[in-house]
């Protein structure tokens, strides 16, 4: 019986991990493109800055991606 316990309590654990992770990284996502959003249009950043942070969050979600299938 005791068998059993351990894999359902990490499974839970790993589903909790994953859950918070996704949320956190929604929120880190969301920011992101407020920020990007409001940059544009109160043109309080250069439309050179606005661009590069363009080009780095698409890099980094690429990057995520080649990570999440190299698992």
């Amino acid at each position: 019986m005791s068998t059993h316990k351990k894999p359902i309590k990490e499974n839970l654990f790993d589903s909790a991990k994953k859950f918070t992770d996704a949320f956190f990284d929604g929120l880190k996502s969301n920011t992101i493109n407020h920020a990007l959003e409001k940059a544009k249009k109160n043109k309080s950043m250069p439309v050179p800055v606005v661009q590069k942070m363009k080009e780095l969050d698409k890099a980094a979600k690429e990057l995520e991606q080649m990570l999440k299938d190299y698992e």
